[in-house]
């Protein structure tokens, strides 16, 4: 009998998996293969720059050794590569902005992750429309996620550890423990739909380009160096299930205009759902009435930076009892706290 069931094989299921699997644990993963997932827009984009401001993510500097870590300790088990660096260029919207940019060149704590300044001149020769410069970001990554997650799946498949079906609770002993990464399908989930949960919907498209030059302005674009590129990307709180749109298309061409874009380039576009929250971190812990059931979840569009290091809080949690953080700790929602977010 498995000890642990994981629902949901997404970036999050995935990542608990393979670390209960290199404690030597049983386990078995159940993913029906529902649509709209949020690794179905995901590009894998690993920034250590966000925001208008420019400011390091929360924990940047414990997440990206981590993901270095998983990452490549998954690559050396199945042989292949996921997990890449990338010279992503930032494209500053503002001369506000390009001088934060020399202030962190300044900071000794952040300067490892910024890089050359290129004029405007210079970003033209790469293609590139940027009036106020743009700043080449370092330690910059990108995971191929849909490589990953087959890489993963099949794994999984090989040692039947793998379930192609709805998760049916009632099939289930309360000797196993249960932990749920079913992304914003969290919402119909009886056990845990109360939590402020606050999905969106993103659309990407794919285009055909020569301009193989990573960059971002807020909105990115990362070619894969094959002709191609994948730029996005939307947020929309109300249509989840509607699919790939219109307005979604013409929203990405928009805010994307650091590079020239025609509809005759676009060859696919791709929607899928993000599982965010209202307070913009991870919810994750155990039920508070029922002690075998856990919750992994609400990573948002950073999913890629911060799930390898939340899997390991919580595989700490749960086998050797560590408190988790306060501040992604499901239980700072008791007592109806999360409806004064």
């Amino acid at each position: 009998m498995s000890e642990y069931i994981i629902v949901g094989h997404g970036l999050a299921g995935s990542a608990l998996a393979h670390r209960l699997l290199s404690m030597g644990k049983k386990i078995r993963v159940f993913d029906a293969g529902f649509p709209h997932s949020a690794s179905e827009v995901s590009v894998g984009l690993v920034n250590p720059l966000i925001g208008p401001k420019l400011n390091p993510p929360h924990k940047i500097f414990e997440c990206m050794e981590e993901n270095n870590q998983f990452f490549q300790t998954c690559e050396n088990r199945w042989e292949d590569s996921f997990y890449s660096s990338i010279p992503l260029h930032r494209i500053f919207i503002s001369e506000k902005q390009k001088d934060r940019w020399f202030e962190l060149m300044k900071d000794q704590k952040y300067a490892q992750f910024t890089g050359e300044f290129l004029t405007s001149e210079n970003c033209k020769k790469r293609g590139m429309n940027a009036p106020f410069g743009a700043g080449l970001t370092k330690r910059a990554y990108q995971l191929n996620v849909s490589a990953f997650l087959n890489a993963s799946k099949q794994y999984l498949m090989n040692n039947d550890l793998w379930e192609s079906n709805k998760f049916d609770l009632e099939e289930y002993s309360d000797e196993q423990k249960i932990i749920f990464c079913e992304g914003f399908r969290v919402i119909n989930n009886p056990l845990f739909n109360h939590l402020p949960f606050a999905p969106a919907r993103g659309e990407t498209l794919q285009i055909k380009t020569m301009v193989q030059t990573p960059m971002s302005n807020g909105s990115w674009y990362l070619p894969d160096g094959l002709g191609c590129a994948l730029i996005g990307s939307t947020w929309d709180h109300e249509n989840l299930l509607s699919g790939p749109t219109k307005e979604g298309k013409n929203e990405i061409i928009k805010k994307c205009n650091f590079v020239k874009i025609e509809e005759e380039q676009i060859e696919k576009e791709f929607s899928g759902v993000r599982s965010g929250t209202r307070d913009r971190n991870p919810i994750i812990g155990v039920h508070p009435q029922k002690n075998n059931y856990f919750l992994f979840n609400g990573f948002g569009s950073r999913g890629t930076s911060t799930i390898p290091y939340y899997s390991k809080k919580m595989i700490e949690f749960i086998i050797h009892k560590k408190e988790l953080p306060e501040e992604i700790n499901l239980q700072r929602f008791e007592n109806g706290k999360f409806y004064n977010l």
